[in-house]
């Protein structure tokens, strides 16, 4: 099995309006989002040969999403949730994601240098 990871930076803001804590008032981070791809294969021929997929394609992708739902956005907002967790923002992207990328495996988001979530494909 090989696996390939992207990793890309974004900043955001939001708030989680249930929570009993500080987290209820509108605060940001600079998060950091891994993407990881599984295949058992590698392409056999043309200009891919030997990827899963050519990190450029996987930029293709995922930066347009980030630049318009995730980078310099209230993601209370841009992702219509009034509880934005990271594990929340985690599953939007995979899902938003999902019919993009073929062997999308994985999703994980820190919210902190400390605090992450991971969405892996069940």
């Amino acid at each position: 099995m090989y696996e390939l990871e992207k990793i890309f930076h974004f900043e955001a803001a939001h708030s989680l309006k249930h929570h009993d804590g500080k987290c209820q008032n509108i605060h940001g981070h600079s998060y950091v989002l891994h993407v990881v791809i599984r295949s058992k294969d590698l392409q056999t021929s043309g200009p891919k040969v030997n990827m899963i997929m050519d990190f450029q394609d996987v930029n293709n992708i995922v930066k347009p999403m980030i630049q318009k739902y995730l980078d310099h956005h209230f993601l209370n907002e841009t992702l219509q949730s009034d509880s934005t967790t990271v594990e929340f923002v985690c599953k939007w992207i995979f899902d938003y994601l999902d019919p993009l990328i073929a062997g999308l495996y994985a999703i994980t988001l820190y919210e902190t240098a400390s605090a992450k979530a991971t969405y892996i494909r069940h």
